[in-house]
């Protein structure tokens, strides 16, 4: 890695715009992968969390309803965290969660720390995932995956993209000699432009 901090994506710096709400938490990545259904919990916990800022399905005008900004907050939380949770290899098994409510947007932001084992196979997934089209590079990893039974395919990323309209950013730091923080974000627009 050439430079201290690399950007694979669009990745928004959090304090660029103020924000509505902000929350953190932060897991021990065993913790999460002892027991996947702390995964579903805490995404729900903040789904359920946020959604309280939006309006009931008749009253939502132009903006998600408060059952849709639920299911889809907890959705795209549950795949950032189950994807950092399955892949913490370093010693510092921290997991941040961040969610920032703006005007317009969802601002998710998971981060974790790994080795250079993992890094440029992780990189390397991230550039893939950004730099084609993601439709058809789902349908080609879901059928590499079908046939073969792989993992780390990075589906889960896609259907993100896909299915949620989410931007995706990865931002990859130097923090040691062979460790990396890498902080997956994910932007969701709530209200029509």
């Amino acid at each position: 890695m050439g430079s201290e901090v690399q950007i694979v994506g669009s990745y928004l710096e959090e304090r660029a715009e103020k924000a509505v709400s902000e929350c953190f938490l932060g897991i021990k990545s065993d913790d999460l992968f002892r027991s996947w259904r702390r995964v579903s919990l805490s995404s729900d916990f903040l789904a359920r969390y946020y959604s309280y800022y939006f309006p009931y399905r008749e009253k939502a005008r132009g903006t998600l309803s408060r059952d849709s900004a639920e299911n889809s907050i907890s959705f795209v939380l549950n795949e950032l965290v189950e994807n950092t949770a399955k892949y913490s290899d370093a010693e510092d098994k921290n997991v941040g969660i961040r969610v920032w409510l703006r005007e317009s947007v969802l601002l998710f932001s998971v981060s974790n720390y790994i080795t250079g084992k993992l890094f440029g196979p992780f990189h390397t997934l991230a550039q893939e995932i950004l730099g084609g089209n993601a439709e058809e590079l789902y349908l080609k990893r879901l059928e590499k995956n079908t046939e073969e039974g792989g993992g780390g395919s990075g589906l889960g990323y896609l259907t993100l993209i896909n299915d949620y309209g989410i931007n995706l950013g990865f931002k990859f730091e130097k923090a040691g000699e062979d460790l990396f923080k890498v902080t997956v974000q994910a932007t969701m627009k709530h209200k029509e432009a």
